[in-house]
């Protein structure tokens, strides 16, 4: 396994009151631990990006205060042990390990050297936080983050990496909980 999973878990959830989404119960079990059953079969480390340590994962800290999910992409890249790097979203419960397995085979490099494999959702648009990453795009990362341009999405559509698109990926595997209406759904 060439591939270390970061689970983004850093952020401030001010639309459900400040709790820690990746906490939040879904079935009775929590967004992390679900993320974590799927991933840990298929990825060598898991590193769990988040202000606070996280019991049995090593965790890693934004390296620019305030600069939102790219400072600890930044961090989780910083820290991988691996060539590449899976980022997941600490608020996705959905994720499946069909389409954790379907992300890390499309790295396969044989046919063209990629910097990225990224998903769009069925209107086109890039989940910027469920890819993954080659470890060699640090520093397009450092850079977006010394230039203030902390678009999470911009980093697989504006810097010309060379981005491996999936666009099937079920859309309930993609949502995210945001709201408190996102929890009743």
């Amino acid at each position: 396994m060439n591939v270390s999973a970061l689970i983004l878990a850093g952020g401030k959830a001010t639309r459900l009151g400040g709790i820690a989404k990746h906490e939040i119960l879904i079935d009775g079990v929590s967004i992390f631990d679900r993320q974590v059953a799927v991933l840990a079969p298929n990825v060598r480390e898991i590193l769990v990006s988040s202000p606070r340590d996280i019991a049995g994962y090593r965790t890693v800290r934004d390296t620019v205060e305030g600069a939102g999910p790219l400072a600890g992409i930044a961090a989780g890249l910083a820290a991988c042990t691996t060539r590449w790097l899976l980022v997941v979203a600490g608020d996705m419960p959905y994720l499946t390990s069909d389409l954790i397995q379907t992300l890390i085979d499309a790295t396969d490099e044989v046919a063209e050297p990629i910097d990225a494999v990224g998903v769009r959702s069925r209107e086109g648009l890039p989940e910027p936080l469920l890819c993954v990453l080659n470890a060699r795009v640090r520093p397009i990362v450092e850079g977006r983050l010394a230039a203030k341009r902390y678009k999470a999405s911009g980093l697989l559509t504006d810097e010309g990496l060379a981005v491996r698109w999936l666009r099937d990926a079920p859309a309930e595997a993609l949502r995210n909980i945001n709201s408190p209406e996102d929890l009743g759904r």
